[in-house]
């Protein structure tokens, strides 16, 4: 087990990072490091499993994480409890930006809803999520909206669905 300290996700920022791994190979110079072999990577309540996880740290600070699997998966626990999934093949996460790219047939679950696409981004911080390819119109996004405990009814969208 690897032991990183920086800076990688919005509400878990100051907690150490523990990457487990069958292999890595790590380039201090470069702050590159890569592991493989049913990685896991946790921090705090987040953990993202894959089959390949690329780190890349400047100045002790992470700022690139990029998973790939068949599938990867992202779970975290929220300060509020919520559990946030996401699966998909390839999972690439920017801490200067606080977005979580999931792209090949993703996946991202919030307690309201799921969402699932090609493409999903994600923001960490804000929790506001964006699906599809604006440029390519054959893409599909579904969604389904679970109803809460005050009431309000489900609702499942499929775009194709809409375009009808």
């Amino acid at each position: 087990m690897l032991l990183i300290q920086g800076k990688a996700w919005a509400e878990t920022s100051s907690e150490k990072i523990y990457i487990n791994a069958d292999h890595m190979q790590a380039n201090i110079e470069t702050g590159l490091s890569i592991y493989t072999g049913n990685v896991k990577v946790r921090q705090g309540k987040l953990i993202l499993t894959g089959d390949k996880i690329t780190v890349l740290q400047r100045n002790n600070e992470v700022e690139l994480i990029t998973v790939t699997g068949k599938p990867a998966h992202y779970n975290h626990v929220t300060e509020n409890g919520e559990v946030i999934k996401a699966d998909s093949e390839k999972m690439v996460y920017s801490t200067s930006t606080n977005l979580l790219e999931l792209t090949i047939n993703a996946k991202l679950s919030h307690p309201e809803h799921q969402i699932s696409s090609q493409r999903i981004i994600y923001n960490t911080l804000t929790k506001v999520a964006t699906a599809g390819d604006r440029e390519d119109s054959s893409e599909r996004v579904n969604i389904t909206l679970t109803p809460t405990a005050q009431g309000t009814t489900q609702t499942s969208h499929n775009k194709e669905e809409i375009k009808q």
